[in-house]
């Protein structure tokens, strides 16, 4: 299982997604730095909120294609988490 923690990184020039949440997530096979989409629980609806893996780059380069399922839904369920104790 790897760690999410919120990216020290500047991510304001032109050549990185915007709008977007961004962590750094790291676990055996190195270090990614994530943008999420998110979407804030509403407990008017019984909705807990939801987060969703846009891109994941390592060294640069957007490598989200390569990733397996199961890192995918765990970036995703950290950051949903983190997110929603904000």
């Amino acid at each position: 299982m790897g760690k999410l923690k919120n990216s020290l990184i500047d991510t304001q020039g032109f050549h990185w997604p915007q709008n977007y949440e961004t962590y750094e997530y790291e676990y055996d096979l190195g270090q990614l730095l994530c943008f999420l989409d998110y979407s804030a629980p509403d407990a008017g609806v019984g909705y807990n909120g939801s987060a969703w893996l846009v891109h994941a780059y390592a060294g640069g380069v957007d490598v989200i294609g390569l990733l397996k399922d199961t890192i995918i839904k765990e970036i995703e369920g950290l950051a949903c988490s983190s997110l929603s104790q904000r």
